[in-house]
């Protein structure tokens, strides 16, 4: 492509150009977040999530924000929640138009379109334009291809944040370990803070679907080539199904240690990674056209079936539970765990046709277990209540079971 010739057109010679007119520094990308919240200040809210979750400043002192879509946006919802996330390497600079795109999308056409305004009175909707603002400053500034943040370590700067996640740190698909790579993976797991806020993010909110923007290939990816997945053809198909309307390819994540990896694991998220575009920096204009040409996809993700949710409660209080749930007729090799959140008790999971039997188990509970029949493109609902396995429960110093 124009962006890979010139690039290296750029490394032979020692001169690096800038980024095309018209891409938005990150001071206006804030602007622009600023601006949509100021006219549209009912259903949608800039969120420092540095400041929210108490998660260090990037290397160079920046915070990460984000934008908080909702029908009552000031409120903490019992609702499912959606991500979607750009610019995890810097130089891909499509990344926030589409995202900007989507916020203009879905608060502009709030109460218009049926679709959308039912979409955001459904969900909790997440929208962050740049998870890596000191590599993004620093195309804009010094290096136009720059992919890693900031990270000085004295004998090379920068660490891939989409190497840096736990799943799958150290396995061979994973980061490189040079400091100096492209694919740097960081000196341990989750060393960054970019990686930090996400996983505080991530556990709080423990978003049901999940969209990382990056490029380019035009594809949609899913889980790992490196690694088996039990659901492996459901995550195919529905990466497929993604893909198809807007032109896209499925294929499989090429490495692990990142975002969607993390997210899928360890909160049963429909996580997918969208490599938008043929180019790492395009025209601006031509960005914009395949910010429209994505949209409707990202909205596919957004209106999929969840084929499993409900709550986890206590069953004499109804208070919350935060549960750990178990597939009993399915072997996860590497880990994956799902559960409900502390705070109601919610939960979800997906997974293609079948039958499952669950298990829902907590500390000072019985465990309780449900067999399902999942039907794909069907949602069903099913709440668990839990029954205490001690306690002074009819206060009468005795437990009635």
């Amino acid at each position: 492509s124009d962006a890979v010739r010139r690039y290296f057109e750029d490394a032979l010679t020692g001169t690096l150009q800038t980024v095309p007119s018209g891409y938005p520094d990150l001071a206006q990308i804030r602007a622009q977040m600023d601006a949509v919240q100021a006219a549209f200040p009912s259903i949608c809210r800039v969120v420092d999530l540095t400041e929210t979750y108490g998660t260090p400043a990037t290397f160079e002192g920046r915070h990460i924000v984000a934008v908080k879509i909702s029908d009552q946006v000031t409120e903490d919802e019992d609702e499912p929640a959606f991500l979607l996330v750009g610019a995890h390497h810097a130089r891909e600079v499509v990344t926030p138009i589409i995202a900007l795109h989507v916020i203009e999308q879905l608060t502009q056409q709030y109460g218009l379109d049926p679709a959308i305004t039912a979409l955001v009175d459904e969900y909790e909707i997440w929208v962050a334009p740049v998870w890596n603002p000191d590599g993004y400053e620093y195309v804009f500034t010094t290096d136009n291809y720059w992919r890693k943040n900031r990270h000085d370590f004295g004998d090379g700067v920068g660490v891939d944040l989409n190497r840096n996640y736990p799943f799958g740190w150290a396995v061979g698909c994973g980061g490189d370990t040079t400091v100096t790579s492209q694919t740097y993976r960081g000196p341990t797991a989750a060393s960054e803070p970019e990686t930090q806020t996400m996983i505080a993010f991530g556990s709080d909110r423990r978003f049901a679907k999940v969209a990382d923007l990056h490029s380019y290939a035009r594809e949609v990816r899913y889980w790992t080539g490196c690694l088996p997945h039990p659901f492996m053809a459901f995550l195919a198909s529905e990466a497929g199904d993604l893909g198809t309307a807007i032109g896209y390819q499925p294929a499989p994540s090429c490495c692990t240690g990142g975002d969607i990896h993390f997210h899928m694991t360890h909160h049963g998220s429909h996580a997918f990674l969208w490599e938008v575009h043929d180019a790492f920096q395009p025209e601006y204009a031509s960005a914009r056209v395949e910010a429209a040409r994505v949209f409707p996809s990202l909205l596919a993700l957004l209106q999929r079936p969840i084929c499993l949710s409900g709550h986890v409660t206590d069953a004499v209080t109804g208070t919350a539970i935060a549960a750990t749930i178990t597939y009993l007729d399915v072997t996860f090799e590497n880990g994956q765990t799902n559960g409900s959140d502390e705070r109601w008790g919610r939960y979800h999971a997906f997974m293609p046709s079948g039958t499952y039997t669950l298990e829902f188990a907590a500390d000072g509970y019985f465990p309780q277990y449900r067999t399902v029949e999942v039907v794909s493109g069907v949602p069903q609902v099913m709440d668990v209540a839990m029954i205490p396995s001690a306690g002074d429960i009819n206060g009468d110093h005795r437990v009635d079971m």
